[in-house]
Formats: structure tokens, sequence, C-alpha cells
């Protein structure tokens, strides 16, 4: 174990991120919470506002533009998909693996009246569009732990994404989602995540990328949260 004045190792902010992910799962009934100070439902087995402060900083930071349409891979509760629409977003279509996650999104678009507005759809990032599909913005809050097992329940789905394999299927078929003139946006943590593969997949899909938004937030330890944007190259 480190001592206080050493930084953690890359181990240690993995398991620090498996500690709080154990701790949610105590939650066995829907409870609500607060994004931005709107309130929101939280179903058992799906990430968690309470537990990890991503959620609210992605949701505030995020570059929306007016009368855009969205795409969000992940949505888990919907917070920011529905947060989107509050900032001017047209229609936004959320679509998760988790079928909790699901649920949760479609009892907050019901919360918030925003049926016919944020859509939500089950699937495997991009399986679930129609080929026709495209988008203005595309944007996951990655799950950047870096792990090398090679299957993971689908709340840590959230958190992990073995060998990186989600995250580079994202990012190389991202574009052909995309709007002409649209962006990829990324929410990620060069603190619990693995920045050189990123970039690695970004240039084997002739994007560029660049920093948007960073921001260090304390969960057990501090933690740098970014946005990056992915652009097609001309």
């Amino acid at each position: 174990m480190n001592s206080s004045n050493q930084k953690p190792t890359y181990r240690e902010y993995i398991e620090g991120t498996r500690r709080i992910l154990e701790k949610s799962k105590d939650e066995a009934k829907p409870y609500k919470v607060m994004v931005l100070g709107r309130e929101f439902i939280v179903h058992p087995n799906v990430f968690s506002p309470k537990y990890f402060h991503d959620t609210a900083l992605f949701a505030e930071n995020l570059p929306v533009q007016e009368g855009e349409e969205m795409l969000e891979i992940g949505p888990g509760t919907g917070a920011i998909s529905l947060t989107a629409i509050y900032k001017g977003a047209k229609k936004v279509v959320a679509i998760d693996v988790n079928p909790d996650a699901v649920k949760n999104t479609q009892a907050n678009i019901e919360l918030h009246n925003m049926a016919g507005k944020v859509e939500v759809r089950q699937g495997n990032i991009f399986e679930s569009l129609k080929p026709d599909e495209k988008f203005d913005t595309i944007f996951w809050n990655t799950p950047f732990g870096f792990i090398e097992q090679d299957e993971v329940p689908d709340l840590e789905k959230a958190v992990y994404d073995p060998h990186y394999k989600s995250t580079e299927r994202f990012i190389k078929e991202a574009k052909e989602h995309l709007k002409k003139g649209g962006r990829v946006l990324i929410g990620f943590s060069t603190t619990l995540g693995r920045l050189d593969l990123l970039q690695n997949f970004v240039d084997e899909a002739d994007l560029s990328l660049r920093l948007l938004y960073e921001v260090e937030s304390e969960e057990i330890h501090p933690v740098k949260f970014e946005i990056f944007e992915a652009l097609p190259k001309k």
C-alpha cells in the first residue's frame, strides 16, 4: 500500500473504483438523486450518480448545440441524455447494453415528460441503430477502466472495458453514424483510463482528437475526468 503522500498505483485506482461499485450494489430498491438540481430515479444494478461523480460533471459540461440530434451510448439512468434536452438538443437516442439501465432511463423519460424527445433502446453500442440513422453528436461516458479479464457483469460494463474492445469498436464505428460536420464526444479519465490506447484507436479510425474539458474530482483518490472531441479528418 502506498503511503499517504504517494500517488496511488493504477491497480489501487481500479480497486478503489471496484469498492465504490460494490457499495452501490447494496441499493436494493429504486431511489432518487439530484443531478444539476433535477431529480432522477436510480434503479438497482444501474451506474449511479450517487456513487460516481462523472455523470453530473459530464452532464453539466457536455457542449450541447441548440437543435442538434444526439446519440448517447450507455445512458445508465438517462441523466445526461435528459440534461442534453434541457440544454437545447432537439432529440436524443440512448442505447444501453444493460436491460436494467434501459428500464431506468425510460422511467426518467416519463418522470421528466420527455417522451418523443428521448428514446431509449437496448443494444451493444451501435447495433440497435438503423443504417440510415445519423447524428450531430455521439457521446459516450466510456468505461475507461482497462482490465484484462474477458467478461464482466452488466453493471461493471459501465466502469470496466475488458481489453478496451468496446471502446475500440465505438471509436472505429462512430463515423458511420455521424451527419456531415458531426462530432464524437468521449467522456474519459486519464487517471483511470489508457489514453495511449484511445489515441491509437482514434488514429486508426482517421479521426483527430482534442481535449475540450478537464476537471479533478475527489473519489476515493483524486481523479481527473475529461471530455475529448474526435472529428473526421478532412
